[in-house]
């Protein structure tokens, strides 16, 4: 299970990295969107909400999820951007 978990961390956090890269600009032109709400849901969050469910699946990929926003959060994006980006 813990393989599992370790590949599919990795396999989201790449994709999370491929997204921001390609699709960040995009984010940018929606600024005013953005100031409406007060409240960003980081992927990582729902993996907790996964994490409580009691199917193997469901807390694999809910523990997946949590960790690579730990990985976005505190090591990819002070290396990329310098700062954590956490609200």
């Amino acid at each position: 299970m813990i393989l599992k978990i370790i590949l599919l961390t990795l396999l989201i956090e790449v994709a999370t990295i491929i997204g921001r890269r390609f699709f960040g600009s995009i984010k940018e032109k929606y600024k005013k969107i953005k100031s409406l709400y007060k409240i960003r849901i980081h992927h990582g969050y729902i993996g907790i909400l996964m994490m409580i469910i009691q199917n193997e699946s469901i807390f694999i990929l809910g523990s997946a999820l949590f960790f690579s926003d730990l990985i976005h959060h505190f090591l990819v994006l002070p290396l990329w951007v310098g700062r954590t980006e956490f609200p």
